[in-house]
């Protein structure tokens, strides 16, 4: 699963979530399909999305990420 679509099953929109990050919603695409995030950009797209109202963890992303391998 890609990132943006993990962000989007909780509810929330990429686009917020790069804005919260100051990234490109394009870089949080590429997480899950074309590479995985280190474990340090994980806990901040984790807070990032509990800032904006889902709480996550790093767990909870690690195991979205990796639910179509």
């Amino acid at each position: 699963m890609k990132m943006t679509a993990y962000i989007k099953s909780r509810g929330l929109a990429p686009r917020l979530v790069a804005q919260k990050l100051k990234v490109r919603r394009q870089a949080l695409d590429q997480y899950g399909d074309k590479y995985m995030p280190r474990v340090d950009t994980m806990e901040k797209v984790a807070n990032a999305m509990t800032e904006l109202g889902a709480p996550t963890t790093v767990v909870d992303i690690l195991a979205g990420l990796c639910a179509d391998r």
